[in-house]
């Protein structure tokens, strides 16, 4: 009897494995630490510190911020992998591996967006909960700083600045409180009162600590990307730059977007009142000077109005499984997890409605100009899309610059998911 032994030919199997191409995990030793621990002193609502701001109080943070190690890692290398941050595809990433200051920072950005958007687009722990951008100052610097107590030195205040010339707040703090955390803040355009936390405003002399140390710097030291001026002559341009310097200021207290709400002042109405000529003869009677919050909609008319049937629908109701300390249910994100969301979010339909017509008649949310939109009435793709980002845009600044309600009390980013294909 004969036998053939038949040998497969190997080189085509090898061939198709070379060509998937095989992705490396980044080297942990380049992934900046936390420099920052989990859990210390829990005040019992689910809050703990993190690292200190320049007055040296302890901000406060999620206990559960910064998070595991291994599962930080894991999604870095996801990031690095995909090339942008997974959860929130618009923001690209890199993590070069060499020594230059370019490159570092570069895996500073990547740890900090990575950190910001580990369950969802904005949604994770903030950087506050690690000493990340105390090392990214140190790399732009060139400085040394061994801990974030130390990031102080960083910002000589010996010059000052002339008190009398910072906008007063023309708010008190803890006004009406809900017994959640919220007091009463400025009323809005639509005649409602904006619920602000009752810590806000801050302490006065806390307040002009920081916006000294922010002057001082040239920057907010708490969001270094943030340029700050305080001119001290009385032309309408140094007002409004000081006005900025203040609003920045307070929103960025206790790390990059942590502090008070412009809700929690009337810079908001001062900053207007210069803009449009009216009369603000001094800081205490800003608030006299400011038109009532009536008389701010009167540049954009609303009689129009957006065809209601063409707004986004929420895809989500207000007030789910309360936790007792403001927060409730908002939708569940990619990994199931429920988003905790303000309770009053989203927003009664008609105020929201009343803001999405005030933005649309305006080119621009009104209440961040910066902010462009548009509101096309006819169902292409864009068009739907540019309706549900007027939506979003409209949502996340109801009460002011970056005040409002996360998109996570919504469904719009799925929906614009689904758009866009």
């Amino acid at each position: 009897m004969k036998f053939s032994l038949y040998v497969a030919p190997v080189f085509a199997t090898v061939g198709l494995v070379s060509a998937v191409p095989f992705k490396r995990d980044v080297d942990p030793a380049l992934v900046p630490e936390f420099g920052v621990t989990a859990g210390v002193n829990p005040t019992g609502t689910g809050d703990c510190d993190g690292i200190a701001n320049p007055a040296g109080n302890a901000i406060k943070i999620p206990c559960s911020c910064p998070p595991d190690r291994a599962s930080f890692l894991q999604s870095l290398n996801a990031n690095v992998d995909a090339g942008k941050v997974v959860n929130n595809p618009s923001v690209s990433v890199t993590f070069p591996t060499d020594d230059s200051k370019d490159s570092q920072l570069a895996r500073l950005q990547t740890a900090i967006v990575t950190l910001q958007n580990l369950n969802g687009p904005g949604k994770g722990c903030p950087a506050a909960s690690t000493t990340f951008l105390v090392q990214q100052k140190v790399v732009q610097d060139g400085t040394v700083v061994s801990t974030p107590a130390a990031s102080s030195t960083l910002t000589p205040r010996s010059s000052g600045i002339d008190t009398s010339l910072v906008p007063d707040f023309g708010v008190s703090p803890g006004v009406n409180p809900t017994g959640t955390g919220d007091c009463d803040g400025t009323t809005n355009a639509a005649g409602q009162v904006v619920k602000i936390p009752c810590s806000c405003p801050p302490d006065r002399n806390a307040f002009i600590q920081s916006l000294e140390t922010n002057v001082a710097a040239g920057f907010v030291v708490n969001n270094p990307s943030v340029k700050v001026s305080f001119p001290e002559d009385n032309s309408k341009d140094s007002q409004l730059a000081r006005l900025q310097t203040a609003i920045v200021t307070l929103q960025n207290l206790n790390g990059p977007g942590k502090g008070c709400p412009a809700a929690s002042t009337t810079f908001l109405a001062q900053q207007k009142a210069i803009q449009d000529g009216t009369a603000a003869p001094a800081p205490a009677a800003s608030s006299a000077a400011a038109p009532a919050p009536t008389s701010v909609s009167s540049p954009v008319p609303t009689t129009s109005g957006v065809n209601v049937a063409l707004v986004p629908e929420f895809g989500h109701a207000a007030g789910l499984n309360p936790t007792g300390t403001g927060d409730c249910d908002g939708i569940t994100n990619d990994a199931g997890q429920v988003i905790k969301v303000p309770c009053s979010c989203p927003p009664n339909r008609d105020t929201f409605i009343a803001s999405l017509n005030a933005n649309v008649a305006a080119g621009h949310v009104v209440n961040n100009p910066s902010v462009q939109l548009t509101f096309p009435a006819d169902e292409s793709n864009a068009s739907k899309a540019a309706r549900i980002n007027a939506a979003l845009v409209t949502l996340q600044n109801l009460n002011g610059p970056g005040v409002g309600c996360p998109a996570a009390s919504t469904t719009f980013l799925a929906q614009l998911k689904a758009v866009q294909g």
